[in-house]
């Protein structure tokens, strides 16, 4: 039982020293989620424009048909 104690306390220290990654884990993590959020933003724009360019596009066509 000593043993696995032992074990799962010395496993965290090697996850926070891996969270950490020296003294540069501040720097490396919040590039990652800049990255992350730039990439889900990348992904995201589109389909919102594409509701906004359908709703202008239905609006001149309906326009349009008045005329």
């Amino acid at each position: 039982m000593f043993a696995l104690i032992i074990y799962v306390l010395y496993r965290e220290l090697n996850m926070l020293e891996m969270l950490q990654m020296g003294k540069y884990g501040a720097y490396v993590w919040s590039s990652y989620g800049l990255a992350l959020f730039i990439m889900a933003f990348i992904a995201i724009k589109p389909l919102v424009d594409k509701k906004s360019i359908f709703k202008e596009l239905a609006m001149k066509y309906r326009r349009e048909e008045k005329q």
